[in-house]
């Protein structure tokens, strides 16, 4: 199988939260900001899971009772880095050969505002296709989400 280069995904996002409260909403409250839309069950999601530190599953729970795994953690660094490693191919189905890297980086800056900083590599392993334009304008919309849960929880504080 030939592989072609594909560019990662890049995005940048500047929340009006402090770093601990933009890494916690991130990987603690991933349920209440991840779309139900963006899964791949065969029924709609419950729950969305990313359990804590290295090796931690990411998966989502399904009305049907299932379990979907989206990846696991990769890297765990509180509270300035995350990676994870994300075992959806180009069809959109959990193939556990697979692994491709989503790389957080939560960087603080002035006035209680995180930059975090998106990069979703290695995207040639899940091959050609319209699928990779549509995950860059999903990992935009689904930030956004995580901007709005993350400042709203930081107003909390």
């Amino acid at each position: 199988m030939k592989y072609i280069f594909v560019a990662p995904i890049k995005k940048e996002i500047i929340v009006a939260a402090d770093l601990e409260t933009t890494f916690k909403v991130f990987t603690e409250k991933m349920d209440a900001w991840w779309p139900r839309t963006h899964h791949i069950g065969k029924t709609p999601v419950t729950t969305f899971v990313l359990e804590s530190g290295v090796g931690g599953r990411w998966y989502s729970l399904h009305e049907d009772d299932s379990e979907c795994d989206i990846g696991k953690i990769m890297v765990w660094e509180p509270f300035t880095r995350l990676v994870l490693s994300w075992q959806v191919n180009g069809k959109f189905q959990y193939d556990p050969k697979l692994s491709t890297e989503v790389e957080l980086l939560f960087i603080p800056l002035e006035h209680k505002k995180t930059q975090v900083c998106l990069q979703h590599k290695n995207l040639e392993l899940l091959g050609e296709g319209e699928h990779i334009k549509g995950m860059d304008t999903g990992w935009e919309m689904i930030l956004n989400l995580f901007k709005i849960l993350a400042e709203q929880d930081d107003q909390k504080v």
